[in-house]
């Protein structure tokens, strides 16, 4: 606080109100302080419950509620001595160095974890995708069971779990398998009429007919799985017996998953041919039990060799 001489009270009985006043306005500066650190206070505890009942609604950890409220912790903290300084009338210099010192002590000690709670933070609010969704985030891939504010822990195809850094997320492309079922019928709605104009195999249209109807059974709402890979075949295998093989081997698993799987030539690199598959599910966790023996099934004739 600024120094000044101080000028004696008035005298109590000759002037109270003067005397009142005196002391109120030695008292005022604290006063506000006081009531700018109590709603300060107020509104940190309105915005962190909040931020927990948005995080629980959207089916985050534990960890993502306690680092956000760390992060709001921070940030009130500074605000608080934002006002405390600027209460005892410090100058705009003294706070931008108090500020500069804070931030550089902070981001020395803590940058690379700082870095993964931003990156966290655009995860959260980004939202690329949720709980319980099937993913492919660069070379990994698999149910995603938990995001928090450091990483995201995805359960793999062999049902370990891998912690993977928020940051990895934001720097690598992300494939979310989750399609809404109404998109789906639309999809497969658009597909009849096309098979019906190509004139198509009527085996091929029931199992489309057979695919809708039970698309329709399920929840307008709901979610399912379009999940693909894709398979390399070398040149010296006939591709029409790999293809009869492929065509069979999907027919068999129509009743499998939601509707018929499908295939289709993809790319062409040196002396190979790459199929991309595709099937779609309700369960993610079908595409962790199934994959593998719907794939031992397809090279079934790959494996075996030309006879």
């Amino acid at each position: 606080m600024q120094t000044t001489t101080a000028l004696p009270p008035p005298d109590l009985f000759i002037d109270p109100i003067g005397y009142l006043q005196y002391y109120f306005d030695q008292l005022f500066p604290y006063i506000i302080v006081v009531v700018s650190l109590l709603l300060l206070m107020l509104l940190y505890f309105v915005l962190t419950r909040l931020a927990k009942r948005s995080l629980v609604s959207i089916g985050m950890g534990i960890e993502a509620s306690t680092g956000i409220v760390l992060v709001l912790r921070l940030t009130f903290f500074l605000a608080a001595v934002i006002i405390i300084v600027n209460a005892f009338a410090a100058s705009l210099a003294t706070i931008l160095s108090l500020t500069a010192i804070f931030g550089t002590a902070l981001g020395l000690a803590f940058s690379q974890a700082l870095g993964n709670i931003v990156s966290g933070l655009y995860v959260l609010a980004a939202r690329p995708f949720r709980v319980g969704d099937y993913v492919r985030v660069g070379g990994v891939e698999g149910i995603v069971r938990e995001i928090t504010l450091n990483y995201t822990r995805i359960l793999l195809g062999d049902e370990t779990r891998q912690l993977l850094p928020n940051n990895k997320v934001v720097s690598s492309e992300v494939t979310n398998f989750r399609v809404a079922v109404a998109d789906i019928l639309i999809d497969k709605e658009k597909q009849i009429e096309e098979a019906q104009g190509e004139k198509q195999k009527k085996s091929y249209l029931r199992s489309i007919d057979n695919a809708i109807d039970i698309l329709r059974d399920m929840a307008s709402d709901a979610d399912a799985y379009r999940y693909t890979f894709d398979m390399n075949i070398h040149m010296s295998y006939d591709q029409k017996k790999m293809q009869h093989q492929f065509d069979e081997v999907c027919k068999k698993y129509e009743k499998v998953f939601l509707s018929r799987p499908s295939y289709q030539i993809w790319a062409k690199p040196a002396a190979a041919v790459t199929y991309r598959f595709t099937y779609i599910v309700d369960d993610p966790m079908k595409i962790i039990k199934m994959t593998s023996l719907f794939m031992s099934d397809l090279l079934e004739y790959y494996i075996e060799g030309e006879k």
